[in-house]
């Protein structure tokens, strides 16, 4: 099951917030991650996560310890507790630069099933291949942008690993990633992480801990809406931690999928058994380590 790139999003009867050609790529992006990321895992388990004591508990005494407790409550949120996933800081790729280069694809992830349950029973993975997912220790003074980080790296394994090209093809991996990561259940913390205000004030802002995003807020805003609408979560919940300034632009991307509601039909027939993979070639590349 395929959907057109051409026309998805037509005629909007309110003004729309994105463009024709971004919110058609979103779409079919969406569509592509139905396809081969475990739509039975999308739509039976995936929930919204939210930037809140309840989604990350646990108590911490080190900088290391905090990344690492964000890092395992991320990994499950993805239903990749199975996978080889290695935490590596920053600080280590002085002594293991080697850890920057893609690891290369392992057959025995190529047909990805993910369980983001509490008692999720799929095989420990643990005698592959690590794959590296790093984080700068500056980063946990961002929590939220921590967490979004690493799905986007997590997101990067899996597209990795499956060897299926988005569209728009290898130039759009980062893109494609991103949004993989919001279709896992991290779009609140992308939208409120893709874009940080320098502040006045040096001390106030540090570079270091603020997540490299590779979509826009509003592109990660229209993501997130198309994942409450699949997931029938409600604009309440799904604002609840949204920065304030993101709320208006989420209910007219709302708007702008509610005037095409084809579009989610057609996404939503992905609840039905997945048909075979077509096999596509896809160059790894280098991670982000943002």
């Amino acid at each position: 099951m395929m959907i057109r790139f051409s026309s998805v999003l037509s005629v909007f009867k309110a003004k729309p917030l994105l463009d024709q050609a971004s919110a058609d790529w979103i779409v079919a992006t969406f569509g592509w991650a139905l396809q081969y990321f475990d739509a039975g895992e999308f739509f039976n388990r995936t929930v919204l996560i939210q930037p809140s004591n309840t989604f990350f508990p646990g108590r911490v005494s080190s900088v290391a310890e905090k990344a690492t407790n964000i890092f395992h409550h991320s990994q499950r949120y993805a239903g990749l507790s199975h996978w080889p996933l290695q935490l590596v800081s920053t600080q280590q790729l002085q002594r293991q630069p080697d850890c920057l280069l893609a690891p290369a694809s392992q057959p025995e992830l190529r047909d990805v099933s993910r369980d983001s349950s509490v008692a999720a029973e799929l095989t420990e993975q643990s005698s592959l291949q690590p794959l590296p997912v790093f984080y700068n220790p500056q980063q946990t003074l961002k929590p939220e942008d921590m967490a979004a980080s690493y799905a986007h790296v997590m997101a990067q394994h899996l597209v990795i690993q499956r060897g299926v090209l988005p569209p728009g093809g290898q130039a759009l991996f980062a893109e494609a990633s991103e949004l993989l990561a919001g279709f896992m259940g991290f779009g609140v913390l992308l939208a409120n992480s893709s874009y940080t205000i320098r502040g006045g004030c040096g001390s106030c802002y540090n570079a270091l801990a603020n997540r490299q995003p590779a979509l826009t807020e509003f592109d990660n805003v229209f993501i997130l809406a198309l994942f409450c609408r699949l997931k029938q979560i409600s604009a309440a919940e799904a604002c609840r931690y949204l920065k304030k300034h993101l709320r208006r632009p989420f209910k007219l991307a709302q708007k702008q999928l509610d005037n095409n509601p084809q579009v989610l039909m057609r996404l939503a027939a992905y609840r039905t058994p997945r048909p075979p993979m077509t096999k596509l070639r896809i160059s790894p590349s280098t991670l982000s380590a943002s």
